[in-house]
């Protein structure tokens, strides 16, 4: 047994001698090679656990690393309600957009979390994962001042205005001042409002919006502008700017352009040309898209912005042009010029088709209007996983005679069904085919026909064995050029359940004066034995025709005897070694471990029932040598090989084709013979013995695994065989694979 976790990256095999000891003192030793398997280690993730961002920051949140003792590459990966926001590139976590702290994009379903500026996410490396909480802090920003026309003009009134993201915006002091070369600047007297007309005394000037004004981080904040252009003079014959040369279609009343962008294109992308106005006096124009119901969408969100020096139209947030997902929840009805006569605007509830309204203005104030159409053109999109689809899976193992594994969503009682993974493609007319699992344990797991991830037959889960398993899930849709997949990286972590443990005796067949020794094992580990109970059952009979009237256990096979009862304590029988006495002849003896394991700290119990009951030699024996009792015959295997001359008793052969499956029996049992007709105990030994099993009643020689010819063709291992008094015979046993025509494999140069 282990006394401790074993680490196969720090040492793969240990080498001890286990000598047996008969009561006489006689003993043998044999050297034993024990050899730790790899298994694959979830890596331990280190980095910290919550982290404070200031907003507007664009460098690493926080760096993490992890380290894979099996040498395997790391891949980084997220998960978790905030993971569409972030990227991890190397261990190193960041943004993919600065956060801003007065408009949060948390996804936290609790409002209060996400008013907060608190941000989770889920990092993943090889198994291992680390809960992430980041709470983005308000910095102190510097406040913005815009002056609403590009180019000023005598005697039309200017406007300046303040943006600051902070909060608490008060006390706004204004003042204007003019230059001629833009450096040195001249306070214009009684100027102390944000609104101003310039006069003629401004004329070649450039003019200067400043303010003083206080936010929550304090008092004495400033900021300041500068016109795009000197003040002209004003003009008494003035030509309003027009888009008239622009006009699709002249023959209507109204004047319209059309623009058109892919869906899902990048907020801050240009849409086609810009939308610019002609004007005969070459005024500078100031560009503004008018407010209509399409401007923005049902959260405020602007879905495009416009250059108000070029009049480019950019992307305000990324858009769809799929059927069924509206984006534009309102019909467009616009009133005013220029009209949109019915059946010319977007109509009902639509989202591939957008109206605007962009007005260009002149100094003077003259303007012109123009209605933009902007249609929203579909491209071939990829299945998606729904938002909340989950990356954490549990499955408790299977116990003997447990039910079939069921996945369960991380560690709660939701089961993984056929909704779980529900995908979504856009693209009307395309069909979305069944799921596929792939990744480095594709072989293990797969949807079933009811569309249910399950573990496949013969691959149930075992916490011993393997603590967590790593899918790659896939999504198809379309076909031919329109085929595209979508991923979800997926872990299922194995719960460890109550494994029954079970108790090994030395012996089979109970003979007074012998010591039977009692080992317990529990796979789930851990095992610390608390004491021991031997019990002896009421007496087995034996009638004149040798039926007993009792058997030591239920014997599905013996129908009409049933297990013994009457079991009681035999006193001072507390250790795990006890030693029949005259009072257990002809009853069964029956060890119980009471013990605690790596599961809980309750008592478990584990009981070995010896086959038949106890006896004081053998009924049959007639060579007694006074009160010592019979003689006993020790077992030997006999000549193995009547056609070959000489004593083959010590050697024998078994054949095994090749790729055999594991737990499979190798030919005729490697049998004893004992003249006491003692119930005899088979263990397995030799260099190789470590490849094979052996029954430890029936001496049935059994494969651990499929055996390749190529790889090797001979096995050399030995059987033991001892009787209930220590006595021993063994038999070199070799095991030849024999070649099988195995198909041809196919490999790319």
């Amino acid at each position: 047994m282990t006394k401790a976790a074993l680490n196969y990256e720090a040492r793969r095999s240990y080498a001890v001698m286990v000598i047996a000891t008969d009561p006489s003192g006689a003993s043998d030793s044999i050297h034993v090679t024990i050899n730790v398997t790899d298994v694959h280690d979830p890596v331990n993730i280190t980095g910290d656990r919550s982290v404070r961002y200031a907003e507007n920051g664009t460098g690493p949140v926080a760096s993490y690393s992890a380290f894979d003792e099996e040498g395997h590459a790391i891949e980084w990966s997220l998960s978790g309600p905030d993971s569409d926001l972030f990227a991890i590139d190397g261990g190193a976590l960041s943004f993919l957009e600065p956060p801003n702290y007065e408009h949060p994009e948390s996804a936290s379903t609790s409002s209060q979390l996400a008013a907060r500026n608190v941000y989770r996410v889920t990092i993943r490396a090889a198994g291992g994962t680390r809960s992430v909480t980041v709470t983005v802090t308000d910095v102190d920003e510097a406040g913005t001042v815009s002056i609403d026309r590009p180019q000023p003009q005598v005697d039309r009134p200017l406007s300046a205005s303040l943006l600051d993201e902070d909060n608490g915006v008060t006390d706004e002091r204004w003042r204007w001042a003019r230059s001629r070369d833009g450096r040195a600047w001249t306070d214009i007297e009684g100027a102390i409002s944000a609104a101003r007309t310039p006069t003629e005394v401004d004329v070649g000037m450039y003019l200067r919006a400043s303010v003083n004004y206080s936010d929550i981080f304090g008092a004495d904040k400033t900021a300041s502008a500068v016109s795009a252009n000197r003040v002209e003079a004003k003009t008494l014959f003035n030509d309003a700017p027009s888009f008239a040369d622009q006009d699709e279609d002249e023959d209507t009343r109204y004047i319209d352009i059309s623009r058109s962008v892919a869906e899902n294109t990048t907020a801050g992308m240009p849409i086609g040309e810009p939308v610019s106005a002609s004007d005969e006096n070459e005024d500078v124009l100031f560009y503004e898209l008018l407010d209509t119901p399409d401007l923005e969408d049902s959260d405020g969100r602007a879905r495009f912005t416009i250059d108000s020096l070029s009049g480019q139209l950019r992307v305000g947030r990324p858009l769809g042009a799929d059927p069924g997902q509206t984006e534009d929840e309102d019909s467009t009805s616009l009133v005013g010029e220029p009209a949109v006569p019915t059946g010319e605007d977007a109509g009902g509830a639509d989202n591939s088709r957008y109206v605007l309204r962009v007005r260009a203005t002149d100094p003077s104030t003259a303007s012109a209007t123009v209605n933009v159409i902007v249609t929203v053109t579909e491209v071939n999109e990829a299945p998606h996983f729904d938002e909340d689809a989950p990356t954490l899976l549990s499955v408790t193992e299977v116990t003997e005679n447990g039910d079939p594994p069921v996945i369960r969503i991380e560690h709660g009682n939701a089961r993984v069904d056929a909704d779980t993974y529900a995908v979504t493609d856009q693209d009307e007319g395309d069909a979305i085919f069944p799921y596929e699992v792939s990744g480095p344990d594709s072989d293990d797991l797969a949807f079933n026909d009811a569309g249910v991830l399950s573990f496949l037959e013969d691959h149930e889960p075992d916490f011993e064995d393997r603590s967590s398993y790593s899918i790659t899930i896939e999504a198809h849709s379309g076909e031919g050029e329109r085929h595209l997949m979508s991923t979800l990286d997926v872990i299922i972590e194995v719960v460890d359940a109550e494994d029954p443990g079970g108790v090994v005796l030395s012996q089979r067949q109970p003979q007074v004066g012998i010591a039977i020794h009692a080992v317990a094992g529990d796979e789930d580990g851990g095992v610390v034995i608390k004491r021991w109970r031997w019990e002896r059952s009421a007496e087995v009979t034996v009638n004149d025709r040798g039926i007993p009237s009792f058997e030591c256990e239920d014997d599905p096979d013996t129908p009409g005897i049933d297990g013994v009862g009457g079991w009681t304590d035999i006193p001072g029988a507390t250790a795990a070694v006890y030693t029949p006495t005259q009072a257990d002849v002809s009853r069964c003896l029956r060890a119980t471990a009471i013990y605690t394991d790596n599961i809980g700290n309750r008592n478990d119990e584990a009981t070995g029932i010896l086959e038949v009951p106890a006896r004081d030699g053998h009924s049959d024996d007639t060579d007694r040598q006074g009160d010592s009792g019979f003689v006993n015959v020790a077992p030997v295997f006999p000549d193995q090989d009547f056609h070959t001359e000489g004593d083959q008793s010590d050697r024998t052969s078994r054949e095994v084709a090749e790729n055999t499956e594991a737990e499979q029996s190798i030919g005729q049992a490697v049998r004893a013979l004992d003249d006491d007709d003692d119930l005899l105990i088979y263990t397995l030994g030799g260099a190789d013995a470590e490849s094979f099993s052996i029954s430890r009643n029936t001496g049935q020689l059994m494969t651990k695994a499929e055996l390749d010819y190529e790889d090797r063709s001979s096995y050399t291992v030995i059987v033991t065989v001892t009787d209930p008094f220590g006595a021993t015979d063994s038999i070199v046993v070799t095991i030849n694979v024999t070649d099988e025509d195995d198909p041809a494999v196919i490999r790319l140069k």
